[in-house]
């Protein structure tokens, strides 16, 4: 026997607390195709990224050719002779096919010319050498996908590669492309080349692969030879249990039309016409395929029909209801459920929890009601779902994000799947599931047809799509070129429309004969030919079981105590604080450092800093006088955040705000204290919201950038007023720039004018905590969080993203304008003053980011900014000049700053390697 050419020895690499793999050892030798199988998230990538250089190992040895090696980089393993494929090519696609093979490694003549007749030339060699066809001078956009595919191989081969990774190489390959790659993979062996083959097509590994090796929880569970195993073998070993590899349902009894497309065309990013004048309909209790190779217009198409994507032509009709340009929301309660394809960028909200994710697409009873979320109800569903949909290592809290690929998508499956929908669209259903998750997946969807239910499905499983539909349409560019029933529907026949062939008698018989000619090619060169549907079947041949998909309308929930929620509320805050806190504490130590360059003594100083102020009545005072707008402005600042619009023109709102409420105080006369009170907050309130709105409505319909337009807003609003109290509102006896006095019945009642306490401060709290309810206990700040996601998840669930922009900025606009309008109404105002602010705006901004966007710890970091700015007088004291504040509240905000930059790349450093998913394409709405 061979020496292998790579071993891995007690191979163990962890992601924080996640063990991604534990103690793998496993040998490959040259000449053989060694299958790597296993379920999401089971450790494969991990592992193959160690190899090819991407990722180092904890602990263990790689051995290449008889020696331990250390592959520090991609570039180590090109030198090594590891090369790898990926799922998803790398190439550039302007550039000529011969310029991507050699990209980084380009040839040149004595004078550092590129030399690309050389380069031309050695492509045009190893094409042949290898079997392929390639032409040197093509730009890879004109290539199709198998073609692409021959380019990544050769570019693999083009560093005296002896050991070639191949990562699910068949995903986006026709069933003829398939067979002639698998033609290649056997040459290679033939010449030595020991090859890695990573895919979840049981049926393929079995006809190419010599060995196979299986991947459970990150541990190999056993190395076998290929000969004598069948798929129901290898899923067993995958998943630890007997599974069945069957799609069992009977045949379809299809009643009225649920979904009419009519002549829709449709443009991608680029421009270009991906979908042409396509007409389909799928009926009430079938399921309709939508086979072809991906790039060929299904995610345009589903776009369309989800709400979207606004087509250009077209009608889109849902249950009798033309929906063309019906919103996404209004599609979903016409009975529309949709599973996208990219579950990242538009299924899910990574950085939310399950419970989160789910109820986003349930906002009814007993989930919501009038708007206002049950907690309780939330996380008692959640975890109903975990159980039902085998979620592995989560819970309701758990951030969905950190859930590997497949878990991902189960719980985008359960959510959608319990909304008992008239019609399913799925796109994908089971991309980087296991197998047996598969088999509960694909009972579920014909389980959803028998009840009544029309599913439109996107797959690029053949095998899938072909078992599962009653009726198969094949696209190629944007037409549907081939419709089959289970009756006429045979791979090669459905291979061949996937290539845009249309399946005449002539062209199947020459598919058939060329199919031959490969086969008699594999079995030469010792490939078993296995039916790759082999354990699937297609018809009503087999004992149908029924399968039940339970309406989740009501639902029992455990009791869980007052103590553990208290617990688990006061654990959580706890966790998320400590950071904040030693943020400061590191912004402080600089701070003391600098106070000890100026020769003064840093704990006397903080000392006076930040307990100065509470020695005395007035310094209490000055506290409250503070502590006032920063808690309302930081309220308002966070929802803002959260939503993923940056609101850094809150300075112009609360001026707005401050103005306009003052002007209500000196124009009415004669009102009642307790209704010129109330009219004085509404006007400011009113100004902010207004003067927020506008860069809502830029951003939300226009897409204009919102740190310039509220920055730019700002401006505009200190402008304004100076104009306006230096001109038409200017109080001559005034000593600084400031509106007339306004009516003693607009002030607030002072209840104690030592320590200046006065409804304000009770008003502030109010205000705050309205607002931290309004985000985290209601329908609309779960809308709020999901718009600030970033990706398409807000658009996908129903949340209007314009109107949302609105309606975020009015709110936090009109937080500012308040928080303006009872400064001048309170203990310290009685008028309008164009320099009332030391910029609270800005301290707002650093409230809400040492707070973390937590409105409750807000309350917290409002206090400390507060205590830091009142105790100004008692620095000063201590021999440190004022402006040392200004110099903290910079540290403070680059510590925090650091600290959110930390956690991203931790969160990026501790999340294993997934199955790559293909990105969807942005399409303008």
């Amino acid at each position: 026997m061979s020496r292998p050419i790579l071993e891995l020895r007690n191979i163990t690499k962890t992601f924080g607390t996640k063990v991604a793999n534990r103690d793998v050892s496993l040998s490959i030798r040259p000449g053989t195709v060694h299958a790597l199988v296993g379920e999401n998230g089971a450790g494969k990538s991990t592992l193959m990224n160690m190899i090819s250089g991407n990722l180092q190992p904890d602990s263990g040895e790689i051995i290449i050719n008889g020696e331990v090696v250390r592959v520090t980089d991609p570039k180590k393993a090109d030198s090594l002779g590891i090369g790898m494929v990926h799922q998803h090519f790398k190439l550039v696609p302007s550039l000529t096919v011969a310029s991507n093979i050699f990209l980084g490694n380009e040839s040149s003549n004595g004078f550092g010319v590129l030399d690309r007749r050389g380069m031309e030339e050695k492509v045009v060699s190893l094409s042949a050498d290898l079997g392929l066809n390639l032409s040197p001078r093509d730009r890879v956009q004109d290539l199709s996908v198998g073609e692409r595919q021959r380019v990544e191989i050769v570019k693999a081969l083009s560093h005296d590669t002896r050991l070639l990774i191949l990562d699910e190489p068949t995903a986006v390959l026709t069933p003829s492309e398939t067979d002639e790659l698998f033609v290649v993979v056997r040459r290679l062996a033939a010449q030595g080349c020991a090859v890695v083959f990573i895919s979840h097509k049981l049926g393929e590994v079995l006809s190419i692969a010599d060995e196979i090796t299986v991947i459970r929880d990150g541990e190999v569970i056993g190395s076998r030879s290929a000969e004598g195993l069948s798929q129901s073998d290898i899923a067993s070993m995958m998943v630890g249990r007997e599974v069945l590899l069957r799609i069992q349902h009977t045949p379809s009894q299809p009643k009225d039309d649920v979904l009419r497309v009519e002549d829709l065309s449709a443009i991608d990013q680029r421009g270009a016409v991906a979908v042409k004048n396509l007409s389909l309909s799928v009926r009430a209790g079938e399921i309709v395929g939508i086979a072809g190779v991906e790039g060929n217009g299904q995610s345009e198409l589903a776009a369309a029909i989800a709400g979207m994507y606004l087509p250009p032509r077209g009608r889109v009709r849902l249950a009798g209801h033309d929906v063309t340009t019906a919103s996404v929301a209004d599609r979903r309660a016409r009975g529309l459920a949709y599973i996208p394809e990219d579950r990242n960028e538009e299924g899910a909200a990574p950085k939310l929890s399950i419970a989160e994710n789910v109820a986003a697409g349930h906002l009814r009873p007993p989930l919501a009601r009038a708007g206002w979320l049950s907690l309780a109800a939330m996380r008692d569903y959640a975890q109903k779902l975990i159980a039902k949909f085998d979620v592995r290592g989560a819970q309701p809290g758990t951030p969905i994000g950190s859930l590997s690929g497949g878990n991902m998508q189960k719980v985008i499956i359960a959510r959608e799947f319990e909304s008992d929908p008239s019609l399913l669209m799925v796109s994908q259903p089971t991309r980087g599931v296991d197998v047996g998750a598969m088999e509960f997946v694909h009972n579920s969807i014909v389980g959803l047809r028998d009840k009544g239910a029309g599913v439109l499905l996107f797959s690029a499983d053949l095998n899938e799509v072909m078992s599962l539909s009653d009726r198969l349409l094949v696209m190629y560019r944007g037409e549907v070129i081939a419709e089959f029933t289970q009756e006429n529907m045979t791979e090669l026949a459905v291979g061949l429309a996937m290539a845009g062939v249309k399946p005449t008698e002539t062209a199947l018989q020459e598919a058939a004969a060329e199919r031959a000619r490969v086969a008699t090619e594999l079995e030469a060169s010792g490939t078993r030919l296995t039916d790759t549907s082999s354990d699937i079947a297609r018809v009503d041949e087999l004992h149908t079981t029924s399968i039940v998909v339970p309406k989740t309308r009501s639902f029992s929930m455990p009791a869980r105590s007052i103590g553990a929620t208290l617990s688990e509320f006061a654990s959580k805050t706890f966790s998320n604080a400590l950071q904040p806190i030693f943020a400061v504490l590191a912004a402080l130590a600089i701070g003391a450092v600098i106070i000890v360059v100026i020769g003064q003594n840093p704990i006397t100083a903080y000392v006076e800093l930040f307990g100065s102020a509470w020695r005395t009545p007035y310094g209490i005072g000055s506290i409250i006088a503070m502590f006032v707008p920063l808690v309302i402005m930081a309220a308002g600042t966070i929802i803002s955040f959260r939503a993923g619009f940056f609101n850094i023109g809150g300075e112009g709102q609360l001026y707005f705000g401050a103005f306009f409420g003052a002007y209500a105080g000196f124009t009415f006369h004669g009102l009642p204290p307790v209704v010129h009170v109330i009219l004085v907050l509404l006007f400011g309130g009113v100004a902010g919201a207004i003067w927020g709105l506008i860069p809502g409505f830029l951003t939300g319909f226009l897409k204009v950038d919102i740190i310039v337009i509220t920055l730019l807003m700002s401006q505009v609003a200190l402008l304004v007023t100076a104009f306006l109290v230096t001109g038409p509102f200017a109080d001559p006896t005034a000593t600084l720039a400031g509106s007339p006095r306004v009516e003693s019945s607009a002030l607030l009642p002072v209840f104690d004018v030592s320590y200046g306490f006065a409804p304000d401060l009770i008003i502030a709290l109010v205000i705050a905590v309205v607002l931290g309810l309004a985000l985290n206990r209601t329908t609309w700040g779960l809308r709020v969080k999901e718009l600030g996601e970033l990706n398409r998840f807000a658009d996908y669930i129903g949340t209007s993203s314009k109107k949302m922009a609105m309606q975020v900025m009015s709110l936090s606009g009109a937080a500012a304008g308040i928080a303006g309008a009872l400064f001048v109404i309170g203990p310290n105002g009685g008028r309008f003053l164009q320099a009332f602010s030391p910029g609270f705006a800005f301290l707002a901004i650093t409230v809400a980011l040492l707070a973390r966007l937590n409105p409750w710890a807000s309350l917290v970091a409002a206090l400390f900014y507060a205590t830091m700015m009142a105790g100004g007088t008692g620095l000063q004291s201590a021999g440190v000049p004022f402006p040392m504040i200004n110099v903290l509240q910079g540290l403070i905000v680059i510590a925090i700053t650091a600290t959110f930059v930390g956690n991203i790349r931790k969160r990026r450093k501790n999340r294993a390697p997934v199955e790559p998913l293909p990105m969807k394409k942005e399409m303008s709405k």
